[in-house]
């Protein structure tokens, strides 16, 4: 595995998550309970794992960035990871309306190191595919993780984004894709320096934009854009209450699949000492 410091972690939880009709609208979907933690302590932990000790999260709708933080620590399972070089930063998206894209153009702004693994907030999986695609990158612009769909899987088509690829080149991404062989999994490893710039130009013509027009627009300056399949993970976008229940299901203690390959009896606790997570984030 190469040297993960180069790698800096950055997570996009800035949407509204209107599909769950939470009564308070600082309510996230991605802190909804899952096992003995929530969906983002998974994804968080799946990144640590993996060596990333810098981590940025871009969210929205922050009543008090000091209480957030202290949710998000508590969320991270402390039996298996020493957090006293953990960097974890907040950044807030003041205008989610304006999609995902902007999420990445302030979270790539915030970034120093040479590589970013950038995951959406929502999707769990049953491998560590953050240190999958870290041991197979060969310094791709982008390289984002697919489904090539062989066997017939938990996601949505109709909501999923679509991609179009010859051997492991993205030719074309979108969600009204007519002609697709993969599904979009929402992991990237990006150069951040470049993609960085590449965001940059589209933020500026552009006022709403996703992540797939910064995508695009790397391939149309003919960058390095190319897709690692994952044919046999199962994986799930969180995007409504039915997925919700069904990640349950699937990801039950019981089951023989866990989050991001973390086993059973080595699960992420939720409660924690108040002290240990205190100390950590007043070391910041």
């Amino acid at each position: 595995m190469r040297n993960n410091n180069n790698f800096e972690g950055l997570i996009l939880a800035a949407g509204n998550s209107s599909r769950f009709k939470f009564a308070d609208r600082t309510s996230k979907k991605y802190f909804l309970k899952f096992r003995n933690s929530n969906i983002l302590g998974y994804i968080i932990t799946g990144m640590i794992k993996t060596g990333i000790r810098k981590i940025k999260i871009v969210t929205s709708n922050i009543v008090n960035n000091t209480k957030y933080k202290k949710k998000v620590l508590k969320s991270i399972n402390r039996r298996w990871i020493e957090l006293s070089n953990l960097e974890i930063d907040i950044i807030e998206n003041k205008f989610p309306e304006r999609e995902n894209g902007y999420s990445l153009f302030l979270g790539l702004n915030k970034i120093s190191s040479k590589y970013t693994i950038l995951s959406m907030a929502d999707h769990i999986f049953s491998q560590n595919v953050f240190s999958i695609m870290i041991d197979n990158y060969e310094e791709d612009d982008i390289l984002l993780a697919t489904d090539p769909m062989y066997d017939e899987g938990y996601y949505d088509k109709e909501d999923a984004t679509k991609v179009f690829g010859k051997k492991k080149f993205i030719i074309n991404m979108g969600k009204s894709l007519k002609k697709y062989n993969r599904l979009d999994m929402g992991v990237f490893i990006l150069k951040t320096k470049i993609i960085k710039n590449i965001c940059n130009n589209v933020e500026s013509n552009f006022n709403k934009f996703g992540v797939t027009n910064v995508v695009l627009s790397a391939r149309d300056s003919e960058l390095k854009v190319d897709c690692y399949d994952f044919p046999s993970t199962v994986w799930l976008d969180i995007d409504n209450y039915k997925k919700y229940y069904q990640l349950k299901r699937l990801f039950n203690k019981s089951s023989n699949i866990h989050p991001f390959g973390l086993i059973s009896n080595e699960y992420v606790t939720y409660y924690h000492k108040k002290r240990i997570y205190e100390d950590n984030f007043k070391s910041k």
